[in-house]
Formats: structure tokens, C-alpha cells, sequence
């Protein structure tokens, strides 16, 4: 298993709670890099905390399970995370004309695709993906693996660390 397509969702609301999370923290999608979505103790403040989690797991203070509690109120998105018990997750941007080393992680990731240009794509184990808009997908990130935004627009994801 590569890519598993997880289930379909409402692509406006999904991009509602996201555009909510960004103007809470006055941010445009043009500045955004990475925004952690939760954090590592109940009832912190989303202001102070959303970039506790966006460094690589490595170089944090916590590891990346205890990243496990929601920082904004977003209701569909924090079902989804609850429903596949995800962790450390985030909102990421994928810059324009941009590609990832090729590289393992430690889980796997379920990725929600929010903006998507034609030149997205993930490469893993040599194949090629095409994540779509409006759906949810479990990728095998512990295989060895590459993103590419081959496009000229920057691509949005959320992506969430999932251990089973």
C-alpha cells in the first residue's frame, strides 16, 4: 500500500476551517509556511503554541505523539483527527517550483489536500500520486518517499501523523 483514499469530504468546509485557523493567527496563505494544528498539553493557547509542533520531530522538545491535543475550535477537522487518532498535525504549505529529498518517516501520514495545482505530486517507492481535493488519504510515508510541486502556485495540505 502506497496511497489509500480514506474517505471524501466537503472540499468548502475543510478550506473554511483552515481559512479560520489562518486568520486567527493574521496569517494570508502567501506567509504560511507550516501551522501546527495541536499540541502537547489540553487548553494551551493557539497564539502562543501553533509552531510547538511544525519542527521537524528531531529537533523538538516533545515527541511527535504527544502532539495529540486540538489548539483551534474546528469542528470537522477535529473529527477527522480524532476518528483516525491523529498526531503533530499541521497545515503546510508546498512552495511553487519546490520538491522534497527523498526520505522515511517514522509513521505514516493521512494528507488532506486543500489547494492542488496540476505539477502536485508525491513519489514513493518510484510511483507517482496525485493527491485530489476534497478527499482524505492514508500515504505510506515509512516508505522512502518525495513530494513535488512542479507548478507555479503554491499547494496547501493538512497533514497529520498517524501510528497504528
Amino acid at each position: 500500500m502506497h496511497v489509500d483514499l480514506l474517505e471524501k469530504i466537503d472540499r468548502k468546509a475543510i478550506l473554511e476551517e483552515a481559512n479560520s485557523v489562518k486568520v486567527k493567527l493574521d496569517m494570508s496563505w502567501k506567509n504560511l509556511q507550516d501551522v501546527g494544528l495541536q499540541s502537547h498539553k489540553p487548553h494551551l493557547d493557539p497564539i502562543k503554541e501553533w509552531q510547538s509542533s511544525t519542527k521537524r520531530s528531531e529537533k523538538s522538545q516533545y515527541p511527535e505523539t504527544y502532539f495529540k491535543y486540538p489548539l483551534f475550535d474546528t469542528q470537522l477537522l477535529n473529527r477527522i483527527v480524532g476518528k483516525y487518532g491523529l498526531v503533530r498535525t499541521r497545515i503546510i504549505k508546498s512552495p511553487a517550483r519546490k520538491c522534497t529529498a527523498f526520505t522515511r518517516k517514522l509513521s505514516k501520514r493521512v494528507y488532506i489536500p486543500l489547494m492542488t495545482n496540476p505539477g502536485d505530486r508525491i513519489i514513493i517507492e518510484n510511483k507517482v500520486y496525485s493527491l485530489e481535493v476534497g478527499k482524505i488519504y492514508l500515504v505510506n510515508t515509512t516508505l522512502e518517499h518525495a513530494a513535488i510541486n512542479a507548478s507555479n502556485k503554491n499547494g496547501v495540505a493538512i497533514i497529520g501523523c498517524i501510528y497504528e
